[in-house]
């Protein structure tokens, strides 16, 4: 019987976080995909592009509203029960209050389970693999960059000026590009009176008629040279968009090696074709920070169950029983800000680090022992 009656509550406490933590999720996503429409507005990548960048940025969306869907969830179906006087009925087949709130705790660490799996995991993985489709992108959409009358330098390396621009936006007239070539000095500069986009299987090129190249090598005198038809490849050149891998892109085994592995220092810590990251005192409080935020802050899971929890001591006959209800969410919510907080004073000294590493257990035991307390004394 009593089997049955907490696989309820939980059951309808488990329905009551997905439905939250993914409404939310999602309203949260849409925002933001709203947001990443300037990677084919301004930036020039592609649909595709767009849509699995903002796809595979779910799962961290998911990861930071995690705590705070479950403290609303609970909160909420406790209260929900309690309206309904649905928790009589635990406690007239003997079950205590405390024994209540150690089934709930007790389901609380497999949510902590669960959300150390996304924060070490999957938030990560999910995001190196968004920030992947920027890097490997070419720009598709390219004619939508280009303005009249202004100098466009949104690709690396590009600048283009053109003068006239036809309504299909792939025609132009009185055409000025400057090339840079990549780690180098040398540069050469393209001016043509007309040129057209036209896109095949290699790529996007842009075609140019009637016009001169002037190049420059090792920053001696420039040469030039006049052409008829020119054809420029536009798929050798990507925008400017960030795409040197953050240490939250990492895998969480290189995180820790960084962290507790002194042998690990100026040994390379992330490496793509090109960018080297390394793992020093350069990025040492970085380092810290990110450990906190996948290995530490799940840990206020078992806390914020405990604190919704609260509310059975309180008598819902009791004349303060609606003033007690509101500061137990006010304190749900503060505590939810000190664990986001906590972590932007880590990484400065280890002293630091540790007395913010035993604050939760402290804030645990502290509203904990308080609960059994009030049990025994009702």
């Amino acid at each position: 019987m009593k089997k049955l009656i907490f696989r309820k509550f939980l059951l309808d406490a488990f329905l009551s976080f997905l439905i939250v933590i993914f409404s939310f999720s999602l309203i949260v996503w849409v925002i933001q995909a709203v947001n990443y429409l300037d990677f084919v507005s301004e930036d020039g990548h592609g649909f595709k592009v767009y849509f699995l960048y903002t796809l595979f940025n779910f799962p961290k969306i998911f990861t930071k509203l995690f705590l705070i869907s479950l403290f609303i969830s609970l909160f909420y179906i406790i209260l929900k029960y309690e309206e309904a006087n649905e928790l009589s009925i635990y406690w007239s087949v003997g079950i205590s209050k405390i024994n209540f709130i150690n089934k709930i705790l007790k389901f609380s660490i497999l949510l902590l389970i669960l959300q150390l799996s996304f924060t070490s995991y999957f938030y990560p993985k999910s995001q190196n693999m968004s920030k992947s489709f920027i890097r490997m992108s070419n720009i598709d959409f390219f004619p939508s960059l280009i303005k009249e009358k202004k100098f466009i330098d949104t690709l690396s390396n590009l600048t283009i000026y053109v003068d006239e621009q036809s309504g299909d936006k792939k025609k132009f007239k009185n055409i000025l590009i400057k090339d840079q070539l990549k780690n180098s000095n040398e540069y050469q500069i393209i001016v043509a009176n007309e040129g057209v986009i036209e896109t095949n299987s290699n790529g996007n090129f842009l075609i140019l008629k009637k016009g001169e190249i002037f190049s420059n090598s090792n920053n001696k005198d420039f040469s030039n040279f006049k052409f008829e038809n020119f054809e420029f490849n536009l798929s050798n050149f990507g925008s400017r968009t960030m795409v040197v891998p953050k240490i939250q892109e990492n895998k969480s085994s290189n995180i820790v090696k960084c962290y507790i592995n002194n042998s690990n220092i100026n040994r390379t810590f992330y490496i793509n074709p090109d960018e080297l990251r390394r793992c020093d005192e350069s990025i040492k409080k970085e380092i810290v920070q990110e450990s906190f935020k996948r290995f530490y802050q799940p840990f206020f899971i078992p806390i914020l169950c405990l604190i919704a929890c609260m509310q059975l001591i309180n008598n819902r006959f009791n004349n303060h029983y609606a003033f007690y209800k509101v500061m137990i969410f006010i304190f749900g919510f503060i505590t939810l800000f000190i664990s986001e907080i906590l972590i932007k004073y880590t990484g400065y000294n280890v002293v630091q680090d540790i007395i913010i590493l035993i604050f939760p257990i402290i804030i645990f035991l502290s509203i904990y022992l308080f609960a059994i307390k009030k049990n025994y004394s009702t």
